[in-house]
């Protein structure tokens, strides 16, 4: 017998002898479907008998987005509240969570919600012990609730509130109490001090680990009263679903590793990248194989072929992404649709040249090869989303031709070929417009439908597999989330296929309760009523002190967005200019807005500056520049005798300038490139004031009062001249370059609706001390009117003053 002679796949140990009848042995108890194939021996393949190659083919999920290593959680933290005003879900910005927690008088299990509160005489003493002094009054408070107040007494008193609470899951936690001067006491659960807050001062907060279905006692001593806000954070968080994550704390698919716990290799199978790398040796299958970052199917589908087999085994790959079956891999026997475009069948083409030219050289990527021969063994294919929208019957076509063209491309007439489903969104795939193509893929597995295919052509559902966000590395729903156990679980589910359609005995993954869990999950949120407006508005009330004391704190603290923080603050220039305005600190203000604190608002100053009058003046570049690439040099932009028309002194009028009011532009310009039908964008409003001319200069001097401490300024420039989303520009503060944009708005659909212009820098904040001040500001074609390349209609050019008070950045800073 052979020294693959048990199998392990699947939920049965499997026995082949090569040549010979199959055999079973008992079955494990309870086994894990990911359990029972054996890690490999090291042992060489028999490479006296015939190399089994396998290609594999399909888009990018078949080029393999399981990521490895780097699994983001689905919130940086999670904040929970027991105000039943809160809506849990996401909390309204920062990209945190919002899940609710329970507040008790008591940690029995019949306790009434809410918190006991003691009164007593006095003001706060820190070397008493409260919990042996009688109180003077008694009360109880919905604690937590934000809109609530402390219960409170005339005369100097001090507040002891006294509770148990709960989580909803297991973790580390830190302890919130109070918002404004209620934030100011102290918390202590079960008698271990987790957070202070002294008047005047910062708190000091404390992690803890909390189990869910435990009641914690919890006492809060406070210095001063106010709202009864109290609320906790989960944090520490950890990301899931990538490779790290799955093998060596989740413990799945432990053939992956080693008893040192590094990744496992097998010797008798070898991988080969025919499409993106065509010019890489390959390697000995391992986790790192694919690019070192990411794995695809090719992984648990080797690892069951190598089991399987005796003979050495490779495997081709031939697979890129964003590509169709329609289109890019269409076979030869589809016709073609379109026939003037060369790249209609490129890739079915690209994927036969790749597997001919690894083929051609197997002798140099295959180690040890001694001539022994190949055999095409089989044929993955795992592919569908660039075909969304298509029918079953367009894409069942082209998948059948598929399958034929290529077992006589390669003449292996009964190819065994493996087509593993589409899988996206799980058990609501009938939901998306991948329906036709998953219909498509199920059906020429089915025997019954291609009887022409029986025993040679399996398919196998994938939607099992799909993992949800929160148990994946990422959100990319068209990578699977990036998880690597669903490309694990595909690839191994291919591999157990394939080994059914060659004579070997694999049990299927069994199928889990996914789509129980999901059709419950599904009709109990269709059984939930819709949130009114009043709700959420209330909700967004309630969770104004976890935004200010908890999500901005976390924002500023971050050591990713801290050095841009103080920069900002200070009026330091970044080394690396944008056109964009908003930056770190508007995200720190962005907090105060979502939580209806307007203070930190920018505001236009210095009067209307669109209602008032500037000198404006139109030129043309030279014949000699390529509009549509923008300008090299800013003088272009300068008319012959007018070089210093920026500077404080220049005589506008005399150069024979106009005078107009904002917005400017040119009368009835179209876009470029014409407006396609799909865009139901804004037509362009007409200027009030109109030029001819490739650029335009303004300027006027103003009458400003000294810029204030504790604020900041910039200029926006907002519009275009021309019938664009955003051109070059200049902005000079008396003669002086405060800024200068070549780059326009390429990337509208991201950047066309960001505000654009220039920070007063503080190395320019001395040319506004009182008085007159001179802004000037160029508007030139830039790069992103080349041609083909479509951006809609702007608004036409105006220019103004704005100031922002620089906001308090949390209580940490």
């Amino acid at each position: 017998m052979s020294r693959k002679t048990l199998l392990g796949i699947g939920g049965a140990w499997v026995g082949m002898a090569i040549g010979a009848a199959i055999v079973s042995a008992a079955e494990p108890a309870k086994p894990g479907p990911n359990q029972n194939l054996p890690k490999p021996d090291g042992k060489p393949a028999d490479m006296t008998k015939p190399v089994k190659v396998y290609i594999l083919a399909g888009q990018s999920n078949m080029v393999g987005m399981g990521d490895i290593t780097g699994a983001r959680p689905l919130y940086p933290s999670v904040f929970l509240s027991a105000d039943p005003a809160v809506l849990p879900g996401a909390l309204p910005i920062g990209g945190f969570g919002l899940a609710a927690h329970g507040v008790y008088q008591s940690a029995a299990a019949d306790a009434a919600k809410g918190a006991k509160v003691a009164l007593l005489t006095g003001a706060y003493d820190p070397k008493a012990d409260y919990t042996r002094l009688a109180p003077t009054k008694t009360a109880t408070v919905a604690l937590g609730t934000a809109s609530e107040k402390l219960p409170a007494m005339d005369g100097p008193h001090t507040v002891v509130v006294s509770a148990a609470i709960d989580v909803p899951v297991t973790g580390t936690y830190t302890v919130h109490a109070g918002f404004e001067d209620s934030s100011c006491n102290v918390v202590s659960l079960e008698g271990k001090e987790l957070y202070r807050k002294e008047p005047g001062g910062k708190p000091k907060v404390a992690k803890v680990v909390l189990e869910q279905g435990k009641r914690y006692p919890l006492t809060i001593t406070c210095f001063k009263g106010g709202s009864a806000a109290f609320w906790l954070e989960q944090v520490d968080l950890e990301g899931k679903g990538d490779l790290e994550t799955v093998t060596k704390q989740d413990k799945k698919f432990p053939y992956l590793l080693d008893e040192a716990g590094k990744w496992t290799e097998r010797k008798d199978v070898f991988y080969k990248e025919a499409r993106l790398r065509p010019e890489s040796a390959g390697s000995p299958l391992s986790a790192t194989s694919n690019n070192g970052k990411s794995i695809g199917p090719e992984l648990g589908f080797g690892y069951v072929m190598g089991t399987f087999h005796d003979e050495q085994v490779l495997l081709i790959k031939t697979a890129q992404g964003n590509r169709s079956l329609g289109f890019d891999f269409r076979p030869p026997s589809s016709g073609r649709a379109e026939p003037a475009d060369e790249n209609e069948g490129l890739e079915y083409r690209l994927m036969v040249k790749g597997v001919r030219e690894t083929l051609d050289k197997i002798d140099k990527i295959v180690p040890g090869y001694q001539g022994q021969g190949y055999e095409i063994a089989g044929f993955g294919w795992f592919q569908g989303h660039k075909d969304s929208g298509s029918t079953k019957e367009e894409y069942e076509k082209n998948l059948v031709n598929l399958i034929n063209d290529l077992r006589k491309e390669f003449k292996v007439p009964k190819m065994p070929v493996v087509v593993a489903t589409v899988g996206f969104h799980g058990y609501r795939l009938g939901e998306g417009p991948w329906k036709g193509v998953w219909e498509a893929q199920m059906a020429v597995g089915d025997p019954k439908q291609h009887p022409e295919f029986a025993g040679t052509v399996a398919a196998v559902d994938t939607r099992d597999f799909w993992r949800e966000v929160g148990e994946s590395p990422r959100e990319q729903d068209y990578h699977y989330n990036r998880n690597a156990e669903t490309y694990l679980l595909v690839g191994e589910t291919m591999g157990r296929a394939m080994v059914r359609l060659q004579g070997g005995k694999a049990v299927e993954i069994p199928k889990s309760d996914r789509e129980a869990r999901m059709a419950a999950r599904v009709a109990a949120e269709a059984a939930k009523p819709v949130p009114t407006e009043e709700q959420k508005a209330a909700s967004l009330v309630a969770v104004k002190p976890i935004i200010l004391d908890g999500a901005l704190v976390a924002f500023v603290t971050n050591p990713r967005y801290e050095p841009s923080l103080l920069a900002a603050i200070k009026g330091e220039k970044p080394e690396r200019g944008s056109p964009y305005l908003d930056d770190t600190l508007d995200e720190a203000a962005n907090y105060y807005r979502v939580a209806d604190i307007r203070d930190y608002d920018w505001k236009p100053i210095g009067g209307d500056l669109n209602g008032m009058l500037w000198d404006y003046h139109g030129l043309d570049l030279p014949a000699t520049e390529d509009k549509t690439k923008g300008i090299s040099d800013l003088k272009l932009t300068c008319p012959a005798g007018m070089e210093n028309w920026f500077a404080p002194d220049f005589d506008a009028q005399r150069a024979g300038w106009k005078s107009g009011g904002a917005p400017f532009g040119v009368p009835g310009d179209e876009p470029p490139v014409p407006t396609p039908e799909w865009y139901k964008g804004p037509k362009r409003d007409e200027p009030k004031t109109a030029f001819k001319g490739d650029v335009l200069l303004l300027r006027r001097s103003f009458e400003l009062p000294p810029l204030k401490e504790g604020y900041r300024y910039r200029i926006r420039v907002a519009g275009s001249t021309h019938a664009n989303s955003g051109e070059g520009f200049a902005i000079y503060i008396n003669g002086k370059l405060l800024a200068e944009s070549k780059a326009g708005v390429a990337a509208w659909r991201r950047e066309g609706k960001k505000p654009r212009g220039a920070h007063v820098w503080a190395a320019l904040r001395d040319e506004f001390t009182g008085g007159k001040v001179t802004i000037a500001v160029s508007n030139f074609p830039m790069n992103n009117r080349s041609a083909g390349a479509f951006i809609p209609v702007g608004t036409p050019l105006s220019v103004w003053l704005e100031e922002m008070k620089i906001p308090p950045l949390g209580e940490e800073k």
